[in-house]
């Protein structure tokens, strides 16, 4: 049962002070909502929204902030049947409110639905995101910027985990000819002219899950890996409809090589713990340690490397889920296990990210530096001779083209006997399958044959992407690329 209600305060003190604990609940994607009463007070906090109660029924009622679920008189000196006759009212209100916003969310849904694109005004875009993802709101804010750059229109919805899901209002008063979601179809609700582009870069529940997929005709969808490429095929989408996108780019704006920071003699790793591997319904203890001591000998966890240690321990993996569970067993075990090969080395070590201390390991917390926000990491990149980047099947990640952007040295995790990438840059990293090898690099200040090349920096941009994007849309529009 969530505690957080979503609450109208007649203080304005007693507001800001709740909704200063930053109170979230399902998973920490929903933000409790503080209404309140008064002179507005100067706050930067997202969920403290000012609503005097002379207007409280109109904006409530138009808004698209969830609907307070209770009153709070916490903070006034009021007899007790003064304030049972407040919260009285104030719930008959909230009926009311109720009806109205539904009204209103209905007469937005509607508009959106039948609303008329012309096509031969400026493209405009809309983005959608949530707060609360560590990596796809960036994204999602990146290609934004990148298409203002361009001179488009551009609409990016950050939530913050107060809105009201069932509100399209600020989608509808934008009326996009395009829209680009990450992760999620989003299709229910936008009209039949307007393009959607979907990129799936994470195993995504309605990928995975009996739902059918619906695509509309013009819904195009990108995959970042084959595994989510396959998943998208057996829910019956059009093999015409999917496009393989095999790397997250990177804004060469938000990442670049700095001159004035000093490049010190080290290695990094910004990214969290994976501790998928430590709950107890996840994998075998017994089968863990095998799985580390494969990695350690120099092994790579291909797919039937796999089969083979869970066969050889008798257990059996039902096929719908096999390379959804192989595939976070390669990543949480490459890049765990790579950090703490890193942080056994001699050379100059820091660390960022979340739930490292999850991994119950006095050596890596030796290295821990914190929590490495968004607007940091170019100056950590430019900070670093090297930086490690460790994905179990993937070589091109964002990180990748993040750590080339900045101008450091990329240090992988060799998986290139199993990923399916073109571009493996083979010239452009340092690459090690074992501690030994890692060290070896690091010992020796090892560098590449080549150094940020203009191929690789233009790879891992979004030039791809848009190229696909405004191909599909002239292609259907039936003008000339």
């Amino acid at each position: 049962m969530n505690e957080y209600l979503d609450t109208y305060f007649f203080s304005g003190a007693q507001a800001h002070k709740i909704a200063s604990e930053q109170n979230r609940y399902e998973n920490d994607y929903m933000l409790q909502a503080c209404y309140y009463d008064g002179e507005k007070i100067d706050s930067d906090l997202v969920n403290l929204i000012h609503l005097p109660v002379d207007n409280m029924l109109e904006d409530l009622a138009k808004g698209i902030y969830r609907i307070p679920d209770k009153v709070s008189l916490d903070g006034l000196e009021l007899s007790e049947s003064i304030k049972m006759e407040i919260e009285a009212n104030f719930n008959m209100s909230l009926i009311q409110v109720r009806e109205y916003r539904k009204e209103y969310n209905k007469h937005y849904i509607k508009n959106l639905k039948y609303a008329s694109l012309n096509f031969d005004e400026p493209l405009r875009f809309y983005l959608i995101a949530n707060s609360e993802t560590q990596v796809m709101q960036y994204v999602s804010k990146s290609i934004a910027g990148v298409l203002k750059n361009a001179g488009y229109e551009v609409y990016y919805d950050l939530y913050y985990g107060i809105e009201d899901v069932g509100s399209t209002q600020n989608i509808s008063k934008f009326n996009p000819h395009v829209v680009i979601n990450l992760n999620h179809m989003n299709n229910a609700h936008i009209n039949n002219d307007c393009f959607n582009f979907v990129w799936f870069q994470d195993p995504m529940p309605i990928l995975m899950d009996a739902r059918e997929i619906m695509v509309r005709d013009r819904d195009y969808i990108f995959s970042y890996q084959t595994i989510y490429t396959n998943l998208l095929l057996k829910k019956h989408v059009p093999s015409t409809k999917i496009f393989k996108q095999e790397v997250l780019p990177v804004n060469p704006e938000e990442f670049f090589y700095d001159k004035s920071i000093k490049r010190e003699d080290k290695i990094i790793f910004v990214g969290s713990f994976y501790d998928s591997h430590n709950k107890e319904d996840f994998l075998d203890k017994k089968i863990a340690k095998q799985i580390k001591e494969f990695m350690s000998a120099g092994n790579v966890l291909s797919y039937e490397n796999l089969d083979a240690i869970f066969e050889k321990n008798s257990v059996e993996i039902t096929q719908s889920s096999r390379d959804v569970y192989f595939n976070e067993i390669q990543q949480s075990y490459a890049r765990n296990l790579c950090v703490e090969w890193m942080c056994n080395s001699d050379k100059k070590v820091d660390l960022y990210g979340y739930k490292w201390e999850l991994a119950k390991n006095n050596h890596i917390m030796q290295h821990f530096r914190g929590i490495a926000t968004k607007s940091e990491l170019n100056l950590l990149y430019n900070s670093a001779k090297y930086v490690l980047a460790a994905s179990g099947q993937l070589i091109n990640t964002q990180r990748l083209g993040e750590i080339v952007h900045a101008g450091a040295i990329p240090v992988i995790y060799d998986s290139r006997d199993i990923t399916d990438e073109v571009n493996t840059w083979d010239d452009e990293c340092l690459y090690f399958k074992t501690q030994e090898e890692l060290h070896a690099i690091l010992d020796n200040n090892l560098e590449p044959k080549k150094y940020r090349t203009k191929e690789m920096l233009d790879f891992f941009t979004y030039t791809n992407f848009l190229n696909t994007m405004f191909e599909q849309i002239n292609k259907k529009l039936n003008r000339e690329t």
